[in-house]
């Protein structure tokens, strides 16, 4: 078999059900529409975990976390179990990394060939608040700054975002064939939608309030004791006085997923036609979004872990894959490119 070229877009926090090829009337995406059209959507794909950083090492190594060690947003991975990208490079492709990884560091040997704007956790530690257990745990800080910052604008992620599309562009067109022959992956990892909730305008403003709904779980009293725990210990709702508030959040989610197909767009538009895959997947689900439900409801239902998985392939083609070690393995290795 010839080894073939991948493309894999990754979004962050990205809820499968708010894409139009979901059957959704509400949210713009017509360039998800359009890869989901011309191949598979996957109606049933879950993350191994809804925090980011075990979820993001699951994906990288094709494990759940229990086996592998990643538990937390304060333990990232740091290449010393080995990822699919460690078995593709190994196999002599060339996979480059463009955008968010939250990996421990980059003098880390994580797998690349090469990582461009990488993202990783902050000074290699992450998140230490989240190590922290018991009865009287102080609520986090951060609910505030939430619910201020959602609205129209720009922010340091959606610049990065913007900096992603354009390197990723950059290096389809212009290193893709470099040298030629050897088969490559391209891994591409947006911020978007993850929070702060701040949308371009030219998005924001095409979810006018009358339009969004409510949640159909927001503030919901009879919740299992732990979601009410852990509501109460992020703090979040709270912060959002009332249902224009929380529409308010809701316009920006919406419009940071139009924002994402945007600059999806643009690498469709650059990808050449050697790349015989691509893949979009999510690797934490929106609930750690507040105002999609109650609060971060860790592992209680569906809409906690369920993630948006595209294919350019077909559902015949990929039959035989049960995880995304799987899928990227199949794609370089046993679909050639087109003609």
């Amino acid at each position: 078999m010839t080894p073939a070229n991948l493309v894999i877009i990754m979004s962050d926090e990205h809820d499968p059900r708010w894409m139009g090829c979901s059957g959704n009337p509400l949210v713009q995406t017509p360039n998800l529409d359009r890869l989901a059209a011309r191949g598979t959507r996957f109606t049933d794909a879950y993350t191994t975990c809804p925090i980011c950083v075990p979820a993001r090492a699951a994906f990288a190594i094709g494990k759940y976390i229990h086996q592998i060690g990643f538990w937390d947003n304060a333990d990232p991975y740091d290449g010393s179990v080995p990822s699919w990208h460690h078995r593709l490079r190994d196999q002599g492709h060339r996979v480059v990394s463009v955008g968010k990884l939250h990996f421990r560091s980059t003098d880390d040997d994580n797998g690349f060939s090469e990582e461009i704007v990488p993202m990783n956790v902050f000074e290699g530690k992450g998140d230490l608040y989240g190590l922290l257990r018991g009865d009287d745990m102080p609520p986090r800080a951060d609910g505030k700054k939430l619910a201020a910052l959602a609205g129209p604008g720009e922010s340091e992620y959606t610049w990065y975002d913007r900096e992603i599309a354009s390197r990723a562009q950059i290096w389809l067109r212009e290193q893709a064939a470099k040298p030629a022959g050897q088969p490559w992956v391209l891994f591409v990892s947006f911020v978007a939608p993850h929070f702060p909730l701040t949308a371009p305008p030219h998005w924001y403003y095409r979810y006018p309030f009358e339009r969004i709904p409510m949640p159909k779980l927001y503030r919901e009293k009879n919740v299992h004791p732990y979601v009410r725990d852990q509501g109460e210990n992020t703090g979040y709702d709270r912060h959002f006085a009332d249902e224009a508030a929380v529409k308010r959040a809701r316009a920006g989610y919406f419009g940071l997923i139009s924002s994402l197909d945007e600059n999806v767009a643009h690498l469709l538009d650059a990808m050449r036609r050697d790349c015989s895959g691509l893949v979009l997947s999510n690797v934490q689900p929106a609930s750690a979004v507040p105002f999609l439900a109650a609060a971060r409801r860790l592992g209680i239902r569906t809409v906690d872990v369920g993630a948006p998985l595209l294919s350019m392939h077909s559902a015949r083609e990929l039959a035989h894959v049960d995880d995304l070690v799987a899928l990227a393995e199949a794609v370089t290795a046993f679909f050639a490119p087109e003609d």
